[in-house]
């Protein structure tokens, strides 16, 4: 069965406002299926908007990450506990199988993603 999801990995850390990149919190660090992957943000002060779902700092990860032929997408997620926030999603583009999502580092992790939320397997 194809779905419409790969398996998702969500983030914890409220990326809702404007993050500031420097050269000390530039490097993301995580594996796929046992492959590591490093990506480097470009330096830059990014905004995040929630009214219009987008978010300048998904666009720079997206587009390093591609540059390297990643096979996740990465992806603004929305969450709502006492208020809403958004976060980082990686998406495998494997919309059949499931795969491993993990070993989250880097020294912008603090910044850019924190902790596992979720790990989710492919679904609609």
């Amino acid at each position: 069965m194809v779905y419409k999801h790969g398996q998702q990995v969500w983030g914890s850390v409220d990326i809702s406002k404007q993050v500031t990149i420097t050269a000390s919190n530039n490097t993301f660090t995580f594996h796929v299926d046992d492959l590591s992957y490093t990506i480097t943000i470009p330096v830059g002060t990014y905004t995040t908007s929630q009214q219009r779902h987008e978010s300048e700092l998904i666009q720079a990860i997206s587009k390093a990450g591609a540059a390297q032929n990643i096979p996740v997408r990465f992806i603004l997620g929305g969450m709502h506990y006492d208020e809403k926030y958004n976060v980082l999603i990686l998406e495998h583009t494997d919309t059949i199988n499931e795969h491993v999502i993990d070993q989250f580092a880097g020294n912008v992790i603090d910044t850019l993603f924190g902790q596992m939320k979720f790990n989710l397997p492919p679904r609609n």
